[in-house]
């Protein structure tokens, strides 16, 4: 079906604020989205590197650095363009009526909001969805680390059960973080919520788990450190002998 009026681009309105508000945003999206390349891209190169990490779980650490480069490229260099020009738009069609998206980048439901048609079967298989790719990993994280905290609690040494509780909680908090966000805003009804508060989530899940993943689950490990050390010593070798 066509309308009058059908629209060919959208205009997102980013955070819409003043413009010192957006540049210290800019500025520390940007920061973050540098480090968390870098910090990823280093993760991947030293586990490529070293013979001594060439084992089934530093080579899905290495899969985790490629899956958050992508994630946060996919979306981090759109979102500060966005950010720092206030508003932005991008080309689209088969929609009608605003054409304004409340939104930091391309995300679903926003744009389901702008449909001229019935999206109530759209919005059912989205929920659907939902469930086999959040709820059920999630689960599964959950039960495992369950079982990781009972053996915990089964370690004689205090200093062992210290050092793995540590590990183990700074693990679940990034896991709480990603899940919980992606739940609330996929599978928690959207009405009466704070557009702001959605925003923030979003960028919880685009930005800011791929930024801490580096840290929390490679860069706090002996091995990842004792690699880092030697690959910093063979190149200070290198120079010396150029």
């Amino acid at each position: 079906t066509t309308h009058k009026g059908n629209v060919n681009k959208f205009i997102f309105l980013g955070f819409n604020s003043n413009a010192v508000y957006n540049l210290l945003l800019f500025t520390l999206v940007f920061i973050i989205y540098i480090v968390t390349i870098f910090g990823n891209l280093l993760i991947i190169m030293l586990v490529n590197y070293s013979k001594t990490l060439h084992s089934p779980m530093y080579f899905f650490l290495s899969q985790l650095s490629i899956s958050d480069i992508m994630l946060t490229t996919d979306i981090a260099p759109h979102m500060l363009h966005i950010v720092l020009q206030e508003w932005t738009s991008i080309s689209f069609s088969e929609f009608c009526g605003s054409n304004v998206i409340d939104y930091l980048f391309c995300d679903l439901y926003p744009l389901v909001e702008l449909s001229c048609s019935d999206t109530s079967k759209v919005q059912i298989e989205a929920t659907l969805l939902s469930f086999p790719v959040l709820i059920l990993p999630f689960l599964v994280i959950v039960v495992s680390y369950t079982y990781i905290v009972l053996t915990i609690l089964k370690m004689s040494s205090f200093s062992g059960r210290l050092k793995s509780f540590s590990t183990c909680s700074s693990h679940l908090t990034v896991v709480f973080i990603f899940y919980g966000t992606l739940i609330a805003a996929y599978l928690i009804p959207k009405k009466g919520q704070s557009q702001m508060i959605n925003k923030i989530m979003s960028l919880l899940y685009t930005v800011f788990t791929p930024f801490v993943n580096p840290f929390i689950y490679s860069l706090r490990n002996k091995e990842i450190k004792d690699n880092i050390k030697m690959l910093y010593i063979n190149k200070r070798r290198f120079n010396q002998n150029l």
